[in-house]
């Protein structure tokens, strides 16, 4: 059974992340997208990052970049999902994170603290499609950019079907017994 992005609460937003890496170019690509309980995108962007270590470096960007686009647009319920779980444990656990990537856990705890209410959930890569394709432009495009209320163009196809497949019945419940 495939999974499908789910939508959040009716009182929140939910922010999909997720990040590209070109190693020989020590690059990245973090990829947004800010939907609604009805799927409705409130924004989307694109940042590239130079001198980048590697590719947890790479998600752990993808993870700031995110919650600091949401607070930038002014949402205060969110809930903040990747498809990296090291960085969803690294964000949850309250110990003080060592790694080589533990000063951009720390960035996102702090920046955390803005929100009424913020949580973070792994989530597959089926499911968080959109920004992997967002993330994935990223090189092609050249610059870092946002759009608001809309995707950029290569990502269309990809939020229109998350919002077909919400709204159908699960498997499970459509199977008649």
């Amino acid at each position: 059974m495939s999974s499908k992005w789910l939508p959040p609460d009716r009182r929140a937003v939910k922010v999909n992340f997720d990040a590209a890496f070109c190693q020989h170019l020590k690059q990245s690509s973090s990829g947004v997208v800010i939907r609604n309980n009805l799927g409705l995108v409130m924004g989307s962007g694109v940042v590239l990052y130079s001198h980048v270590a590697d590719a947890f470096a790479t998600e752990a960007l993808a993870c700031l970049h995110a919650i600091t686009f949401a607070r930038d647009k002014g949402f205060q319920k969110v809930v903040v999902e990747g498809d990296s779980r090291t960085i969803t444990i690294k964000v949850q656990k309250v110990v003080l994170d060592r790694s080589a990537i533990g000063v951009y856990v720390k960035e996102i705890r702090m920046m955390a603290l803005n929100f009424d209410s913020i949580s973070f959930q792994h989530t597959d890569r089926e499911s968080n499609l959109v920004a992997h394709t967002i993330a994935s432009m990223g090189f092609k495009i050249g610059n870092s950019q946002y759009w608001v209320e809309e995707v950029p163009p290569d990502a269309v196809a990809v939020t229109e079907q998350d919002r077909h497949l919400m709204q159908q019945p699960d498997q499970a419940r459509s199977i008649v017994a």
